[in-house]
């Protein structure tokens, strides 16, 4: 599957969303996993695992993670087209992991939330009831005391 490397969790307001670099564009560093960015003089971490991101994120560093690129993801009809191809199994894949990826940026925004999916460890907040990087049901949480006003049944 044909992938680009973006990077997150850069701490430059001009980034606030995704900084609009590329692994590739940053400079080499003597690891392999680390590279360089001259525009806000920070090191990137390349990071293959959820525990590395939450790690590097956690700890303030800018980050970079793989997603699919746009190019393997079904294509987007508009109007009434006489025929749809079915999906293939690699762009199902591919739009996965994409949903998962936006889950994964949407999680780092919200790294001093009180509470982490009990599944894949990524911050929540208290307002959500689903995790959006794995899906888990978590419930909701009330403002401030941390108390669950939605528990999820066993």
């Amino acid at each position: 599957m044909k992938t680009k490397r973006t990077i997150r969790n850069c701490p430059l307001p001009v980034f606030r969303q995704v900084c609009p670099k590329t692994w590739e564009s940053l400079t080499p560093t003597d690891q392999a996993s680390v590279r360089h960015c001259a525009q806000c003089d920070q090191n990137v971490y390349l990071c293959s695992t959820d525990k590395e991101t939450l790690g590097h994120a956690r700890a303030g560093h800018c980050v970079a993670r793989e997603i699919p690129d746009s190019s393997e993801l079904p294509a987007m009809y508009v109007g009434q087209p006489t025929y749809v191809p079915p999906h293939t199994a690699e762009q199902d894949e591919a739009l996965r992991l994409t949903h998962r990826e936006r889950g994964i940026n949407d999680a780092l925004k919200n790294l001093r939330a009180i509470r982490s999916c009990p599944r894949c460890h990524y911050p929540s907040p208290s307002w959500r009831t689903d995790c959006r990087v794995c899906g888990c049901w978590m419930g909701r949480m009330s403002q401030g005391d941390g108390t669950k006003l939605d528990v999820p049944a066993d």
